[in-house]
């Protein structure tokens, strides 16, 4: 398959998907774990506020430490489980791009994987931060040593000279903290511009990286992501093309996200809800559910199975020797 032929990989995915008996199973098992954790930990957590809102007094100190500990873990509990979801979802869709039997079986991989694929992560999101962070740091720095700077300075300065040697900070009022943001538009556009150039190439360099993890277990966390980057050298704008192309899936997923926040976006354009705030948010919240659900269903398959033929396109060829990673553990 050729990365360079979008129109002829999302066909052949769509080709792929037909043939293949199992994938709406897998699908609907994998929606259905995924919004069924989240919505637990969703009402577990509304369980656990009202709660801690019933233990007031220092007599009650202990048991609201312990419940918003437990409120704490929930989220990250219900992420480390949904990482280790992803990735089986992820080996199903390359199963499937690569025309093999695949049961709701192969969704376990992930958890097989589970700590190679939580250190390719931290390594991962490490290398992601310091390249942004990086990024920050040249913007402001050429914000500042550039006029553009300038109309910011105006408004600080004089804030500065008011300021006494006992004062502890400087107070901004509404007004002048609009000005000083608009002044610093500047800032973020060259911030936002440097973290395309600097930090795009970084995330574009490893994105592979789940695949490797997925298709060649010998590999650990480290050695997996240097394999992402290796495969992608050259083929990193062909995978934003791609991503491009799928407009209307991270579109769908957008659209889906905005309506979880419909209870607070229509007050804030001038809608007021007939119900209580808890049920504005349950409402809404329950429309992002469904709607999030639609997709997995029926466009994310689409666009990981293209995910997949392109990890398939750039990868190393390899000897038909009978060592098929998928092809030996998930022969179910």
């Amino acid at each position: 398959m050729n990365l360079r032929n979008l129109r002829e990989m999302k066909n052949f995915a769509a080709r792929r998907l037909e043939q293949s008996p199992s994938q709406q199973r897998i699908v609907l098992i994998y929606a259905g774990l995924t919004l069924g954790m989240t919505a637990l930990v969703t009402v577990l957590n509304y369980l656990l506020g009202l709660q801690i809102d019933n233990y007031g007094g220092l007599s009650n100190l202990g048991k609201r430490t312990m419940l918003s500990t437990i409120q704490s873990i929930l989220p990250m509990a219900q992420s480390l489980a949904a990482m280790g979801l992803n990735l089986g979802y992820l080996a199903a869709m390359l199963r499937i791009a690569r025309g093999m039997y695949t049961s709701p079986q192969t969704l376990r991989l992930g958890f097989d994987r589970f700590w190679v694929l939580l250190r390719c992560s931290v390594f991962r999101g490490l290398i992601l931060a310091g390249a942004m962070l990086l990024s920050m740091y040249l913007g402001i720095l050429i914000y500042v040593l550039t006029p553009f700077s300038g109309p910011a300075m105006e408004i600080i300065m004089p804030l500065v000279s008011q300021t006494s040697v006992l004062d502890t900070g400087i107070v901004l009022d509404d007004a002048i903290y609009s000005q000083l943001v608009a002044a610093m538009v500047p800032c973020f556009a060259i911030c936002g511009i440097l973290m395309l150039v600097l930090a795009g190439p970084v995330y574009y360099s490893y994105r592979m990286a789940d695949y490797v993890v997925i298709d060649q277990p010998a590999m650990g966390a480290l050695m997996a992501l240097r394999e992402s980057k290796r495969m992608m050298k050259g083929n990193r704008l062909q995978l934003l093309k791609l991503d491009i192309s799928l407009w209307w899936y991270y579109l769908a997923a957008a659209a889906a996200t905005v309506i979880g926040y419909g209870d607070m976006l229509l007050p804030m354009l001038g809608v007021d809800l007939p119900v209580s705030e808890t049920v504005g948010f349950f409402g809404f919240y329950g429309l992002y559910l469904l709607a999030n659900f639609g997709i997995l269903c029926f466009l994310r398959n689409r666009a990981e199975v293209c995910y997949a033929l392109a990890y398939d396109a750039v990868k190393p060829e390899e000897k038909q020797n009978g060592g098929v990673v998928l092809g030996n553990i998930f022969q179910m």
